[in-house]
């Protein structure tokens, strides 16, 4: 069976994912025959940081990371502030 040239719809699909506290959101697009990946801070979405790829699966795979990222920010502010409370009891 032969394969034909035309691409898949979702393959052109944006694709967005937010942080736990929704305080960013992150794109992922085609754009100029790449990929981009946007970053950006909500809730006026300015734009933090912006990356391009030649594949698909590389700029999901980076939009994943950065919410990753983004979301262990917050835990790791939290865990510092319980940190500091442990430490005023003394």
């Amino acid at each position: 069976m032969a394969v034909s040239g035309r691409r898949r719809f979702d393959d052109d699909k944006v694709v967005k994912y937010e942080t736990a506290e929704k305080d960013f959101e992150v794109e992922v697009s085609r754009t100029l025959n790449k990929w981009c990946v946007t970053v950006y801070q909500m809730p006026d979405r300015q734009i933090l940081v912006q990356d391009f790829f030649p594949e698909r699966w590389k700029a999901l795979a980076r939009g994943q990371d950065f919410i990753r990222l983004l979301n262990q920010r917050k835990k790791k502010e939290e865990e510092g502030l319980a940190g500091n409370r442990d430490d005023d009891d003394f």
